[in-house]
């Protein structure tokens, strides 16, 4: 059987998984890089720790099967040893990180990435939103995300400015280290959507690159690469150089998958518009895959990446609005205020006629703030006696709103409302209030939050809702989960969600017979399913939770 080599190229770590086409993992491999920071936003990394980690962990996979061959045109490969594992490798597929700037030499490897999460280029951001809209021209409207110092734009500019020997002699640019190996293996310069909708230099709506903010950033548009179509495409196979670079075999076919808010929703969910899952780390989000057409890319890219890699790397932004402000202009109605989410886009797939959107609304806290509320509330408790407290509230009370409204907003918040200066709150205590009753405020304050995300959504989707994380292992919190979205829930485990994910686009780029199945859709994920009862409640008190969001901020504003 055909296997897949899915590589992908993190924030810490190159991580790559041997996958067949049933979707069972043979074997997989991670070796770490570092990351350059220091106390004026600097965030780099060296490109050639990339290629070294790529290196490292494809010749460990490999190892297992050293007569492994590439699976060229459907030409199987030669037989094996007997004393070798049969491997048959299809492809090697790539995802990784998103909205690093890395400028590809003519020769060489590059000596640079400015990753997502460098914020040294806020005056830079700042000069072309002003001299585009000198022409006219609305940076935000046009790329449909706010825009600011994170922007691959903006670092141009600054990288013109500050080091222009690094802007020397080049080949063109890259925007992550998914799209930098493709350049070294010698197929030239390529950016799959759901990557360069991050870059502050692609048209929303025509999904191409804009030459008026290239220009406007110093940066010469024949430098930009060429964009992908499809979720997964073939963009050359592996030469003499590939091998010398990855060690991989010759011939062998190389796909480009979607970056990696991307690929992991392809892995959990699929890329049909309907398809949405929810992330409960220590920040939260729902993603949700929306028809290309007829959906309006107001949202915005949000500030407070996860560097510990609890949030897709590469959707980031540096400022910060307050609720009831909107930075980038209303929407139309029935349109979310712009600014508040993150609208990526992603490529075609037997899935969609149309290229489909990929909305992530983003919550600050999540077992951030069930982690406070454990500590503030229940005497330090540790999530397991959290939950037995829970159980027992349930077995008393019954499944149903606890009777406050809370905000889980403690250090900030970006969805439903972008407001860097929000603080959380709770609302309805009386004297028969008590810790456990708080407790569950919080994790329902969590849910409201990411149903507000689900209002614009498909909205006609009632498919079990996926949840990973490690908030996926509280029963209790799923329960509340279910019931204040009103939808099923069910647990999958994300550990290999952008491997998987690569798996799934590039059997349909090769055109690979494959059972393949994205994790929220295999049968032995339990399901949970929500009380009728406690569901209207909660979608009863929907509109009061949102306008909780703008009266805390009005008196925050007041303080």
């Amino acid at each position: 059987m055909p296997h897949l080599l899915c590589l992908d190229l993190g924030t810490s770590a190159a991580k790559v998984a041997l996958l067949d086409l049933d979707g069972t993992v043979h074997r997989r491999a991670e070796v770490p890089y570092p990351t350059r920071h220091a106390a004026d936003g600097t965030a780099e990394q060296d490109p050639r720790d990339w290629e070294r980690a790529a290196r490292a962990v494809i010749a460990e996979l490999l190892e297992a099967a050293p007569a492994a061959k590439a699976w060229v045109d459907g030409a199987a490969p030669a037989p094996v040893p007997d004393t070798a594992p049969d491997v048959e490798v299809a492809a090697l597929v790539l995802t990784g990180q998103m909205q690093d700037l890395v400028p590809v030499p003519r020769s060489g490897a590059a000596s640079i990435a400015i990753l997502y999460s460098d914020t040294r280029a806020g005056a830079e951001a700042e000069e072309l939103r002003a001299a585009l809209a000198a022409d006219g021209v609305s940076w935000d409207a046009l790329t449909g995300n706010l825009q600011d110092a994170t922007s691959c734009a903006a670092m141009h500019l600054r990288l013109l400015r500050t080091a222009p020997e690094q802007l020397a002699d080049l080949q063109g640019v890259v925007f992550g280290p998914a799209g930098y190996l493709v350049a070294r293996m010698g197929l030239g310069l390529w950016c799959d959507p759901t990557t360069a909708a991050t870059t502050g230099l692609l048209e929303a709506r025509t999904r191409d690159w804009s030459p008026a903010v290239a220009r406007a950033a110093g940066l010469d548009p024949a430098l930009l690469p060429a964009l992908t179509g499809a979720a997964g495409q073939v963009v050359g196979h592996a030469g003499a150089e590939a091998t010398a670079l990855l060690g991989v075999p010759d011939g062998l076919p190389v796909v480009l998958a979607p970056g990696d808010a991307g690929a992991t929703t392809s892995g959990i969910v699929g890329l049909a518009p309907g398809d949405a899952y929810v992330y409960l780390g220590t920040s939260g989000w729902l993603a949700s895959v929306l028809p290309g057409t007829g959906t309006s890319p107001t949202g915005a890219q949000d500030a407070g990446g996860e560097p510990d890699g609890d949030e897709p790397d590469g959707v980031e932004s540096a400022g910060e609005g307050s609720a009831g402000e909107d930075p980038a202009g209303e929407g139309a109605a029935g349109e979310e205020p712009a600014g508040v989410s993150h609208h990526l886009a992603l490529g075609t797939s037997s899935a969609t006629a149309e290229p489909p959107i990929l909305r992530i609304a983003a919550l600050l806290s999540a077992g951030a703030a069930a982690d406070w509320a454990r500590q503030a509330v229940l005497d330090g408790a540790d999530p397991a006696r959290a939950d037995q407290l829970l159980e027992a509230r349930e077995q008393e009370r019954g499944r149903g709103p606890s009777g406050l409204l809370a905000l889980p907003s403690i250090v900030g918040e970006r969805f439903p409302v972008r407001d860097a200066s929000l603080r959380g709150a709770v609302l309805g205590i009386d004297a028969g209030t008590r810790g456990i009753d708080l407790y569950a405020a919080m994790l329902e304050g969590v849910a409201h939050g990411l149903a507000h995300g689900l209002e614009h959504a498909d909205g006609t989707s009632f498919r079990p809702l996926p949840v990973t994380g490690g908030g996926a292992a509280s029963a209790p919190w799923l329960r509340i989960l279910a019931d204040v979205t009103g939808r099923p829930v069910r647990t999958v485990d994300g550990t290999d969600a952008a491997l998987l994910g690569c798996a799934l686009v590039a059997a349909e780029a090769l055109g690979l017979d494959h059972a393949l199945v994205p994790l929220g859709a295999r049968q032995e994920a339990a399901t949970i399913d929500p009380d009728p009862s406690a569901a209207a409640q909660h979608a009863a008190l929907r509109p009061a939770h949102r306008a909780l969001y703008d009266a805390a901020a009005q008196v925050q504003r007041l303080r």
